[in-house]
């Protein structure tokens, strides 16, 4: 079933919503939030933003009391205050998860100094209570709840007495202490909705980014799994992203591609679409394109691989020029992918058709032996009757090999002795193609594998009678060796004739179905990789300095001991 990007969208912001209700459920007020986490960057900044503000504060009220008359302990208080705040400003880390009770001992020293200044100035309330205005918002900002108020009577009470130890009570001075105290209510509710205002901003852009982190997360998955390379192009032509399959066909590694990495770099003929496209806004030509993804692994044939790719070009915001997406078909896995869908309804063709072209050819067969019985004094008549036996076992053999077309069934995996079977598979082979000493075979170890019997001899036969058929045929023209390789748990068959071997231009095409140098059907080496690729293994050309040396690789078994 198909899932639209806005399902994707509305089912990760439900989830973070869902993450947003259960986190309020927990805690209900940042006091009681706080105290089980740590303070995020803004609490902390806002935290130094005070310590600032009160540094200010008390330098202005020591250099007030140094041009005055005032005493000197007004003098001394102003100034430890001060350096009390320049401290605090390096120390904030070490009350991490105790915020509460740091904003508690500041707005006491705070209202400390204010009553002492109020006490030994003799001066109205209104002349420093102000200053706790900033004060009190910023604890309706941390607290956000009932707190705050409680933080707010308390420093209006604490006003209150020192007013009234400076002058006797009357109405004037309560009158004052009270709007003093209104104000500080009033900038405490002011606090708590601007940071609860700032809370639900703060929640809505931390949903949102979760969304767009598994947006981004999304789109690169669905792009790394594309059957298509997909390269993104700023607009000098660096290189700002690229799938894994475009950087296996463009470089031939998987890996990242190095920062800073130019369009020229990867490929002049690619660069020059590309050019073409942002210069005309379309590229005037559209045929496909032939890029070089170097050589082979070591092991192989050691020939330059090259691909054929289709580039598509789609701009990135057009109108800012943000740059230019590429992408790439593989031409070559395209006509693969029909040649397997031709094959495979050929396979089925023949598998329904085998049968009635089996039956005469059978009665062929036979009447050829009766034939051959009668006239077995005329020695043309029996070439003659050995030429139609020999040919009615070509179009069977024929039959058989298009019949197996599209065969990648695992059949049954049964475990073999892998120097055994081939072994057997040499015997077998020796009396049908009159090669008698032609073949050496050496094993190092019992190798197992599981897989199923009639494949594997199928794979053998065929790399067994396709090296002799290529070789020169002496004794020992063809080599047959049977190992393994822990490291990567493969077994590995080697059969390496005296021939002359495969030229360059056709190595690229020795496992298409139907290519032939030798007169053959052409499927030998298909049906070799068809049925390697289906057990898990591989086929390939390996390299060599005389003849050819075809390497089989199919999965280690590993044998259980009986005890």
């Amino acid at each position: 079933m198909a899932v639209s990007g806005q399902q994707i969208r509305n089912a990760a912001r439900g989830v973070s919503r869902e993450a947003t209700r259960s986190g309020s459920r927990e805690s209900t007020s940042w006091h009681a939030n706080v105290k089980a986490s740590e303070v995020d960057q803004t609490d902390l900044r806002l935290l130094r933003l005070l310590a600032l503000y009160r540094a200010v504060v008390g330098v202005a009220l020591a250099v007030l009391a140094a041009g005055t008359d005032a005493r000197v302990e007004t003098y001394a208080a102003a100034f430890a205050y001060a350096a009390w705040a320049l401290f605090s400003l390096f120390t904030f880390q070490r009350f991490r998860g105790r915020i509460p009770s740091l904003l508690l001992v500041q707005l006491t020293i705070d209202l400390a100094l204010i009553a002492f200044v109020l006490i030994t100035t003799q001066t109205r309330i209104t002349a420093y209570a102000a200053y706790l205005f900033p004060i009190a918002a910023a604890h309706g900002w941390f607290f956000r709840s009932r707190i705050a108020f409680a933080h707010a009577a308390f420093a209006a009470m604490v006003l209150l007495v020192a007013e009234w130890f400076v002058r006797d009570v009357s109405v004037s001075g309560v009158t004052q202490a009270a709007v003093v105290g209104a104000g500080y209510f009033l900038m405490t509710a002011v606090g708590m909705l601007l940071g609860g205002s700032a809370a639900s901003s703060e929640e809505l852009a931390i949903s949102r980014s979760e969304d767009i982190r598994r947006l981004a997360q999304v789109n690169q998955m669905v792009i790394s799994e594309l059957s298509d390379g997909v390269l993104a192009i700023n607009a000098d032509g660096q290189v700002i992203m690229s799938n894994p399959r475009a950087r296996r066909w463009l470089t031939g590694d998987d890996a990242t591609m190095r920062p800073q990495l130019h369009i020229d770099d990867v490929s002049i003929t690619l660069s020059q679409r590309w050019r073409s496209f942002v210069q005309r806004g379309s590229t005037v030509d559209g045929s496909p394109i032939t890029v070089s993804v170097g050589p082979r692994v070591e092991g192989e044939t050691g020939v330059a691989k090259s691909k054929v790719l289709l580039p598509r070009f789609m701009p990135i915001d057009v109108q800012q020029n943000g740059g230019t997406i590429i992408f790439l078909e593989d031409l070559d896995q395209a006509q693969a992918e029909a040649q397997q869908i031709k094959l495979a309804a050929l396979g089925r063709l023949s598998a329904s058709i085998a049968h009635e072209i089996r039956n005469p050819l059978s009665a062929i067969k036979q009447a050829a032996q009766l034939l051959g019985e009668e006239v077995q004094g005329s020695e043309q008549a029996m070439s003659l009757s050995r030429i139609i036996d020999k040919n009615t076992e070509r179009i069977d053999r024929i039959v058989r090999d298009v019949s197996l077309l599209g065969r990648r069934d695992r059949g049954t995996p049964e475990m073999l002795s892998l120097p055994s079977m081939t072994k057997e598979c040499i015997q077998e082979l020796i009396p049908h193609i009159n090669a008698h000493g032609g073949y050496q075979l050496s094993a190092a170890g019992d190798v197992h594998v599981k897989v199923d019997k009639s494949h594997l001899e199928e794979m053998l036969n065929n790399l067994l009678s396709n090296a002799w058929r290529h070789s020169r045929k002496n004794r020992g023209s063809v080599r047959v060796s049977v190992g393994s390789n822990l490291e990567t748990q493969r077994a590995i068959i080697q059969v390496h004739d005296d021939g002359d071997g495969v030229p360059k231009n056709v190595v690229d095409k020795i496992f298409e179905p139907f290519f032939s140098g030798s007169g053959s059907t052409g499927l030998g080496l298909y049906l070799v990789r068809e049925l390697a690729q289906s057990a898990g293994g591989t086929v390939r050309l390996g390299q060599s300095t005389s003849g050819a040396r075809f390497v089989l690789e199919l999965p280690l078994a590993t044998v259980k001991n009986p005890g």
